[in-house]
């Protein structure tokens, strides 16, 4: 099997009132070939509560997600 590394960014806990309006959702990695649309960016996060990576689509800096592991909230600056 071949080994692939991924760049992995650190996502911050979430602070403050997180407004609904904001949040985002975490998704399915995509295959390698697919790419993300529009302004979105995605990549794999680590949750800072349970420190599980995740994969999310960032539309906007700040945009906060709830871990699907934990439950926990965290924000996503990139």
């Amino acid at each position: 099997m071949e080994k692939q590394t991924i760049e992995v960014i650190v996502a911050k806990k979430a602070e403050g009132n997180l407004d609904p309006a904001k949040q985002g959702k975490e998704a399915a990695a995509p295959s390698p070939d697919e790419e993300v649309g529009g302004r979105s960016v995605g990549g794999y996060v680590r949750c800072p509560h349970c420190h599980s990576i995740r994969y999310v689509v960032v539309d906007y800096e700040g945009e906060w997600f709830t871990c699907g592991n934990c439950g926990n909230p965290y924000q996503v600056w990139v």
